[in-house]
C-alpha cells in the first residue's frame, strides 16, 4: 500500500473555523481576534514561501485554499495536500504550460485562461484566503443581501476595499479592529488586493507578502 503520513492536526482546517458554525462557537474566544487571523495568514504565507524559495526542488502548490490550511494544537497553521503540486522551473520568472487545475474560487484566472503556470498562481490562491479571513465569507458564496446567484469573495470585497470602505466587508463576528489593529487589517487587505490582481506579473512574490504580514502582526502586538 502507498500511504501519505501527516502529523495530526487537532484543530482541523481554517475552512472549518471560518465557515462551520459549530467550530466557530467552540473556539470563538481564541479564534475571533484579528491578531489570531493575521498570525494564521502569516503561518500559511511562510509555508508557501518555503515551497517557492527554499524547498529543493522548489514547488508550486497549485491548490492553495482554506481547507488545505490545517491548524495544530497550538493554532499554528500548516499548508497541506500536495496532490496537485508540481516542481517549479529553475528560474522564478520562467513559466510552464500545463492544463489548469485547482478549486473554483481560488484558481488563478490567468492560469485558467492561458494554461501557463507560475508561482504567482499560488499567490492568487493565498489572496483569496486572506479575503476569507477578513470577511468571513467563503471563496464562492450565495449573496443573500440582493438575492443574486453565487458570488466570489474577490468580486464581493475587492470594489469596496479599493473604494476605501474596508469596514463594510469585515467579518462582524470579530468586531471592529482597535486603533493599531485597524492599521494591521488595512495592510492585510492591501496585500490581498495585490495578490488577486488579474495579471500575475502585477502580484507580489511570497517574500514581500510575508514581510507585509509580519508588519501587520507586529502592529497588533504593539
Amino acid at each position: 500500500e502507498r500511504l501519505l503520513v501527516y502529523e495530526y492536526m487537532s484543530n482541523g482546517s481554517l475552512h472549518d473555523h471560518l465557515h462551520n458554525k459549530n467550530n466557530i462557537n467552540r473556539s470563538s474566544s481564541i479564534w475571533n481576534s484579528w491578531k489570531m487571523r493575521i498570525k494564521i495568514a502569516l503561518d500559511a504565507a511562510r509555508g508557501i514561501e518555503y515551497l517557492h524559495n527554499y524547498a529543493v526542488p522548489p514547488i508550486i502548490h497549485r491548490d492553495i485554499k482554506s481547507s488545505n490550511i490545517l491548524l495544530d494544537a497550538n493554532w499554528t497553521a500548516r499548508v497541506s495536500d500536495f496532490g496537485l503540486s508540481l516542481i517549479r522551473p529553475e528560474s522564478e520568472h520562467e513559466s510552464m504550460s500545463t492544463q489548469a487545475v485547482g478549486t473554483v474560487g481560488y484558481i488563478d484566472p490567468e492560469y485558467y485562461v492561458l494554461n501557463v503556470l507560475t508561482t504567482k498562481s499560488d499567490v492568487y490562491g493565498l489572496g483569496v484566503v486572506l479575503l476569507e479571513l477578513l470577511t468571513g465569507k467563503r471563496a464562492v458564496f450565495k449573496n443573500e443581501e440582493d438575492g443574486t446567484g453565487p458570488m466570489g469573495v474577490v468580486e464581493y470585497a475587492g470594489p469596496l476595499i479599493l473604494a476605501g470602505q474596508l469596514q463594510k466587508v469585515l467579518d462582524r463576528r470579530v468586531g471592529l479592529p482597535e486603533v493599531t489593529e485597524a492599521e494591521a487589517v488595512r495592510l492585510v487587505a492591501y496585500t490581498a488586493m495585490h495578490c488577486v490582481h488579474l495579471e500575475g506579473k502585477e502580484r507580489p512574490n511570497m517574500s514581500d507578502i510575508v514581510g507585509n504580514l509580519e508588519r501587520a502582526l507586529a502592529l497588533c502586538e504593539d
